[in-house]
C-alpha cells in the first residue's frame, strides 16, 4: 500500500489550472502539446506512472518555464517567482533550505537563462532535486485531479484524439487498478451509486465492471485515469459512448 505524505503545498493552483483549462478551446493547443509529445512512443497499457501523473509533471514544469519567460521579457518580478517557488517547495517537501547551500541569485537582465541555470544545477548537482520535487507536487495534484471524475472525462477526451486511428486493444485490468478505482467511487456505480462491494448485497459475479470513460473505439487508453466502476445495467446503458457522472457520496 502506498501512502502519500500530502504536504498540499499550493497544489491547489495547479489543480485549478488543469481543470480549467481541459476541454477548453483557448487552451487546446497547449494542452495538444503534451498530448503530441507524450505519445510520440506507443503507450504502455496501465503503467504504473499514469498519464495524469505525467500530465501533472509536465504542467507544473511548463507553467514554471513560462513565468520565468514573463519576467525575462517583461523585467518585471513578479508574485509567482520560480526560483523561489522552487526553493519553498524544496524546503517544504524534502527539509532541505537550499538558498543556503549554493547563495544563488538569479540575473534580472537575464531571468530565463538564469532560471535554466538553476534547475540544471538541482537536477545535476543536487541528484535531480528539481524532478524529484516536481514529482512530489505532481503525485499531489494527481491525487486530487483523480477524484474528479468530470475532468478525468474530459482529460481523456484530449488524449484520445491521439488514437483515434491507431485504437488500443482491449487488456486485462490489473488488480490494483481495481483497488484504486473501487477506492476511490466508494465501491458503487458511479452513475445510479448501486452498492457494488457485495457487502451488504449479494452479487454475480458480472454484475461489477470496471468501465473505460472514454471507449477503446473512440482513441481511449488502457491507463487508471481512464476506469470508472458501474453496474451491468449502467454499463449496458452507457453501450460505447464516453461518459461518466458527477454524483459523489457525501461524507456527511
Amino acid at each position: 500500500m502506498m501512502v502519500i505524505n500530502m504536504k498540499f503545498f499550493n497544489v491547489y493552483y495547479f489543480c485549478h489550472l488543469a481543470n480549467e483549462s481541459m476541454g477548453k478551446f483557448d487552451y487546446a493547443r497547449t494542452n495538444a502539446e503534451f498530448t503530441e509529445r507524450q505519445f510520440e512512443v506507443e503507450p504502455e497499457d496501465f503503467p504504473k506512472v499514469s498519464v495524469l501523473r505525467e500530465y501533472c509533471f509536465w504542467l507544473i514544469d511548463r507553467v514554471f518555464y513560462e513565468q520565468a519567460n514573463y519576467i525575462a521579457n517583461s523585467g518585471e518580478i513578479a508574485d509567482f517567482n520560480p526560483i523561489h517557488w522552487i526553493n519553498q517547495a524544496i524546503l517544504k517537501y524534502r527539509g532541505i533550505d537550499i538558498s543556503l547551500r549554493n547563495g544563488f541569485e538569479a540575473n534580472n537582465d537575464d531571468y530565463l537563462e538564469s532560471y535554466n541555470n538553476y534547475i540544471e544545477y538541482l537536477n545535476e548537482y543536487e541528484d535531480g532535486l528539481f524532478e524529484d520535487v516536481l514529482n512530489d507536487i505532481a503525485t499531489e495534484v494527481e491525487y486530487i485531479l483523480f477524484q474528479n471524475r468530470d475532468f478525468l472525462l474530459r482529460f481523456n477526451e484530449q488524449q484520445a484524439v491521439a488514437f483515434e486511428d491507431n485504437l488500443r486493444k482491449r487488456k486485462y485490468i490489473p488488480e490494483w487498478v481495481k483497488r484504486a478505482v473501487l477506492f476511490r467511487d466508494k465501491g458503487c456505480c458511479v452513475f445510479c451509486k448501486r452498492d457494488l462491494t457485495g457487502l451488504y448485497s449479494i452479487l454475480e459475479d458480472n454484475e461489477k465492471h470496471f468501465d473505460h470513460i472514454v471507449p477503446l473505439n473512440e482513441g481511449g487508453l488502457n491507463d487508471v485515469c481512464n476506469i470508472q466502476l458501474s453496474c451491468q445495467d449502467c454499463n449496458l446503458a452507457k453501450s460505447d459512448t464516453s461518459k461518466t457522472s458527477t454524483l459523489y457520496q457525501s461524507a456527511y
